[in-house]
């Protein structure tokens, strides 16, 4: 699978006691274009998630661009790829 597009975002409220996390990956496999999001509590697995399949690059494309936008509106901030991974080794 070609990975067009990858983001992980945090959101961080401790008031609320909410520690969640929102991944957003946009690619193309055999059968076209896919959007595959998964969320959850920071530290699990997280829900199954959801795909969407895309006949065209600029579907998806536009589709991230809208899920990106929502999730920063909502609090949540785009980390990268090591602090992902650093955040789920002390989590385990």
């Amino acid at each position: 699978m070609d990975c067009h597009n990858y983001s992980y975002y945090v959101c961080i409220i401790p008031d609320r006691n909410k520690k969640a996390f929102y991944e957003l990956f946009a690619g193309k496999d055999l059968f076209g274009f896919i959007l595959i999001r998964r969320w959850g509590r920071i530290g699990t697995k997280g829900q199954p998630g959801k795909k969407q399949r895309f006949h065209k690059q600029t579907g998806m494309l536009k589709e991230y661009e809208r899920i990106r936008q929502e999730r920063i509106k909502r609090g949540y901030l785009q980390v990268n790829q090591t602090y992902h991974k650093i955040m789920n080794n002390q989590e385990n």
